[in-house]
């Protein structure tokens, strides 16, 4: 008799500890339904303290973003995920490269991840721009972004050499369960004008869903923060991204 036992997730060949804000499930959501066979996402929470004011109005503010990039709550997130077999982190928050430095930021986590390698979004989105050679990229953060962080996110791009064709943030309700897939579909498939790559920001932002319908009716490439994020580890770490289909062509090569 030959007893035959189940997959259960502890051999992964790669296993990412996933930083998570702690009012957000869309990293987790969307990672769960795109991750190639093989790999484990463990997630941590940090501490996003969006006050009163904005959660009623579903915005964020400038402050809270400052926080999570200064030292401390990420920090803690790591110490509280740092078993021996995690062998990279991924920081699941845009707006931390919009505002801050992300070579102090990786420097800084990683040391405290016992000099494990720690892979931000904005690191991936630069990476996608450059992947792509595009020349005129179509920034699109969440509704819940404010002009001013938008503003920073397009400042962030250009410092670091990409032509920014627009920034603006998509014309859809605000609201992390208010986004559906559909709706970002048509507003981006009439937003695409005279581009050559759309960056959506924002790891909260449900569009995975959207990406694939996007490019076949666009013809140009989509980049969302959690597809980037999760090419730009699997290349970090020496995996092939091609075992990730239908949610964009930046998994292809």
């Amino acid at each position: 008799m030959t007893t035959v036992f189940e997959s259960d997730g502890w051999d992964a060949r790669l296993r990412v500890g996933l930083l998570v804000p702690d009012g957000d499930v869309g990293p987790e959501s969307e990672w769960s339904a795109i991750v190639p066979t093989g790999v484990a996402v463990n997630a941590s929470r940090f501490r996003f303290p969006v006050g009163a004011v904005e959660a009623a109005a579903d915005r964020i503010a400038i402050a809270p973003v400052e926080y999570v990039a200064a030292a401390g709550p990420l920090d803690d997130a790591i110490g509280l995920l740092n078993p021996p077999s995690i062998d990279i982190y991924s920081l699941a928050f845009t707006s931390t490269s919009y505002v801050g430095d992300d070579g102090d930021l990786v420097s800084r986590l990683s040391e405290r991840a016992n000099g494990k390698p720690v892979v931000t979004t904005g690191q991936a989105l630069l990476a996608a721009v450059e992947h792509f050679e595009a020349t005129k990229v179509l920034l699109v953060d969440p509704p819940w972004f404010p002009a001013e962080l938008t503003d920073l996110g397009k400042d962030w791009l250009v410092r670091n050499d990409v032509g920014v064709a627009r920034a603006e943030t998509a014309g859809l309700p605000s609201g992390q369960g208010s986004v559906h897939p559909g709706a970002l579909h048509r507003w981006l498939c009439g937003a695409v004008t005279d581009i050559d790559l759309v960056l959506i920001g924002g790891n909260g932002f449900r569009a995975v869903g959207a990406i694939d319908a996007v490019e076949r009716d666009t013809g140009v490439p989509v980049v969302s923060a959690n597809t980037a994020l999760l090419w730009h580890t699997l290349r970090t770490a020496g995996r092939p991204t091609n075992g990730v289909t239908r949610y964009g062509r930046i998994f292809a090569d």
